[in-house]
């Protein structure tokens, strides 16, 4: 009888370039893994930014069941972005659609952090197999590179906090947490100005002079600051926490120290607010902003996000 080889359901993207390069290490332990169990995968590595994107979209229209992001924040947004758009392009129902797992072997793992991701390889390739999965909400910011829109599961963020994630992806050797915490002091010295913006959701306008905005629906971002303390998943909303009036220099050690805590929204300087959508503009393209890690602008005049809710199946403990 000739032997028919099994089509795997499972495709995985791992990003060779995450941990400052680092994950490209962990490609025998996940291989080894699957093998060992009898679980056919296919494993394509990517070879320049955004590529996820396009790998991802292209195993969505091949039928893929599993699509599997293995690296950090940046990679699991790609594979997301690239899963929804194909999504949308095929018409899939919620039931069609494919689940969404990850591999977090990236810098900062922020999204696997609050969504309980395993971190040891074999843990996290365990949970994939077991395609025991949950809804998470996903949101989509549009502006700065990304007129059209890029989805992102985590957050985005606008202000002081990108400014930190982009020196902290600047550094060529230094990953993790310490990458964030010199980013952090760096960009101390050239504290940035608030800045008069409006901010505009279902339930209205106001504005604000502020130097830190952030849009949550995980509650992490930069590997260590708690920036949506009461921020969840799979709740239909984002949080946004802000500075709703400026912190000068010389007072922001006193504040940057709740965010190691999330305890930022027990002081007066700190306010936040549930919404589907939100846009905040600005008078001039002085918006930093992010999204998962990913930059979106290094200054741009408006920001706007609309919230998915359970958009997307993701292979997850909590």
């Amino acid at each position: 009888m000739p032997h028919t080889e099994v089509k795997p359901e499972i495709f995985i993207v791992l990003n060779p370039n995450a941990a400052k390069g680092r994950a490209l290490s962990q490609r025998a332990a996940i291989e080894d893994y699957f093998a060992s169990n009898r679980i056919p995968v296919r494993m394509v590595l990517t070879e320049r930014p955004l590529e996820a994107i396009e790998l991802a979209k292209d195993a969505v229209r091949s039928g893929y069941r599993t699509v599997v992001a293995a690296g950090g924040d940046g990679t699991i947004n790609e594979v997301v972005d690239g899963v929804v758009r194909a999504t949308r392009e095929l018409g899939l129902s919620a039931e069609d659609s494919p689940l969404v797992g990850l591999i977090p072997i990236g810098r900062g793992n922020d999204f696997a952090f609050f969504a309980k991701i395993p971190k040891t390889v074999e843990d996290a390739c365990k949970l994939i197999a077991s395609k025991s999965w949950k809804a998470v909400d996903y949101g989509e910011v549009f502006g700065g590179r990304f007129p059209e829109g890029r989805c992102f599961v985590n957050g985005v963020g606008i202000g002081f906090e990108p400014l930190v994630n982009f020196v902290a992806s600047d550094f060529k050797k230094i990953s993790g947490m310490l990458s964030y915490l010199f980013g952090f002091l760096k960009i101390m010295v050239h504290y940035p100005a608030p800045v008069l913006v409006e901010i505009a959701s279902e339930h209205g306008s106001f504005t604000c002079n502020t130097q830190q905005i952030s849009l949550c629906n995980g509650r992490r971002m930069g590997s260590m600051f708690i920036m949506g303390p009461n921020a969840e998943l799979d709740d239909g909303l984002l949080d946004i926490v802000y500075a709703n009036k400026p912190i000068k220099g010389r007072e922001i050690l006193k504040y940057a120290v709740r965010f190691f805590s999330g305890s930022q929204l027990k002081t007066d300087r700190f306010s936040s607010f549930r919404a589907t959508g939100v846009t905040v503009t600005a008078p001039t393209d002085s918006l930093p902003c992010h999204a998962d890690g990913e930059e979106v602008s290094r200054g741009c005049r408006s920001i706007s996000v609309k919230l998915f809710p359970g958009g997307v199946k993701f292979i997850r403990i909590s």
